[in-house]
């Protein structure tokens, strides 16, 4: 037994075991059901392609994130869920691929992060609320989203991220979608097709379950596949990371990367996502002086980026200049009755009271939407929101998750040898201050494209604590001597 035991864990019979059998129920059902099972060998050969090559998920989910919202809404019983987007019911797969990819060593194991136990105790407290939460199925999706969220951002982010070439191949395909959601923005405000702010089209209701699909728009602001908040969202990734490939970069690259960051900013204006855009200037403004040439002339480089800011944001709202001049004004100063900074500073206050009133512990993980007022999904501030549903505790935890994982990405830009993976840590953790304070004014606790950008993070430290100093200098411009740019 122990022998049959050890040949099953190889990864040629396992591989053999993988694919035979499937192969073998698709052949036999051929004969009865020829359409389902070329639905089934399609769908079998996809599976057993990302098994096979564990880092193809992970790309996939990148993908989805940016492509779109295309939400799912299930209807059980008297219960209504949450709208539930394609990459959230993605993230529930990519575990059971890596378990697969990883039980035939095709997958690294997780080599572990310093927020591992407390983030094993926020999930832990999440689960706990829903003894006491208003809307247990809520909670429980709420519970899948975060659980799975997390496990994709850490588990499997840092085990096939494990190259510089992956790691390269990930940062290029957020730059490229990056550019593709620009080129969609521009569509969004200059065709003469107008959408209204949400699109729901039935595809199917039987009963007890229904599904939805569900396109989020907003008229004639800027947007990609997605609302213009979270477009606004991705393309502060895609910012941050463009501009570490620009100065690690020479020659016609980097007037290319150039032209292609003032495309990305100019779509990111066009959205007009105060709070984003806000969180982008400040994680700029971090790199910035983080970098020695620029900090020495700190004050100009920052009278040129809001010169910048300004001329991206005049081409990209040339037709609509004084439409967007108005509601931007309106909107930041919540002149405008309708303005989003009012209604979010109700849901914040909501949040804050029903957690007061439930003595500190929070009404359960999915619980607040039951009272917000107009009707929203989440309280529209991560932490608010946690301290809503988890009180106290959740709070802290989240608070000291984000401190942990910033102070681990600090640490390893200070102490990283190599150039090369200096410069990409600084504007990674740049893109990190633009997440933290992005969810401080728009999102939920439980967005897992949050926690996928954190995951990565620890990907990136795990490479640079490897890099020897000199890797790829001979890439790098340089200022005089081959000193480091970066440092305090």
């Amino acid at each position: 037994m122990k022998k049959i035991a050890e040949l099953s864990f190889q990864p040629q019979i396992s591989i053999a075991i993988l694919l035979g059998i499937p192969l073998l129920c698709i052949a036999g059902l051929s004969t009865i059901h020829p359409i389902l099972a070329i639905i089934i060998s399609i769908s079998g050969v996809t599976l057993s392609l990302f098994i096979l090559k564990p880092v193809l998920p992970y790309y996939l989910l990148i993908i989805l994130h940016h492509l779109g919202y295309f939400f799912f809404n299930f209807t059980i019983g008297h219960w209504e869920a949450n709208f539930i987007t394609i990459s959230e019911l993605y993230i529930v797969i990519i575990p059971l691929l890596w378990f697969f990819s990883r039980s035939i060593n095709l997958a690294a194991p997780y080599p572990g992060t310093v927020c591992d136990m407390p983030l094993l105790l926020f999930v832990g407290l999440s689960l706990l609320s829903l003894l006491w939460t208003n809307d247990f199925f809520h909670g429980t999706v709420q519970m899948i989203i975060l659980f799975f969220g997390l496990v994709v951002a850490f588990v499997v982010a840092l085990s096939v991220i494990n190259s510089h070439t992956r790691l390269n191949t990930v940062v290029w395909l957020i730059i490229i979608i990056g550019v593709f959601d620009s080129i969609i923005c521009f569509f969004s405000i200059y065709s003469k097709y107008s959408y209204p702010d949400y699109i729901e089209i039935p595809l199917y209701d039987y009963k007890n379950f229904g599904l939805t699909l569900f396109f989020n728009f907003a008229g004639k602001r800027g947007h990609a596949f997605i609302h213009p908040l979270i477009t606004a969202f991705f393309l502060n990734f895609a910012l941050m990371l463009s501009f570490g490939k620009f100065i690690t970069t020479k020659g016609n690259k980097k007037v290319a990367i150039g032209i292609i960051m003032f495309l990305m900013l100019t779509a990111h204006l066009t959205t007009l996502g105060k709070g984003p855009l806000l969180a982008l200037i400040m994680g700029i403004v971090f790199v910035f002086y983080f970098i020695r040439p620029i900090r020495k002339v700190f004050f100009i480089s920052i009278s040129l980026l809001i010169i910048i800011i300004i001329a991206s944001f005049i081409v990209g709202n040339i037709v609509e200049l004084e439409n967007s001049l108005r509601f931007t004004s309106h909107q930041m100063t919540g002149y405008d009755e309708s303005s989003s900074t009012s209604t979010r500073i109700s849901w914040w206050m909501i949040s804050i009271e029903k957690s007061i009133e439930s003595f500190g512990f929070g009404v359960g993980i999915g619980g607040i939407p039951k009272f917000l007022k107009p009707v929203a999904p989440h309280a529209h501030n991560a932490f608010i929101g946690a301290f809503g549903e988890l009180g106290f505790l959740g709070l802290g935890l989240l608070l000291f998750i984000y401190f942990l994982a910033f102070k681990s990405y600090f640490k390893a830009f200070m102490e990283c040898k190599s150039e090369y993976y200096k410069r990409i840590l600084l504007t990674y953790i740049g893109g990190f201050i633009t997440l933290v304070l992005t969810i401080f004014y728009s999102f939920n606790y439980t967005l897992d494209s949050a926690w996928w950008y954190i995951g990565l993070g620890f990907a990136l430290i795990k490479l640079a604590k490897k890099a020897p100093a000199g890797f790829m200098d001979e890439k790098l411009p340089f200022f005089k001597d081959k000193e480091s740019i970066c440092g305090i």
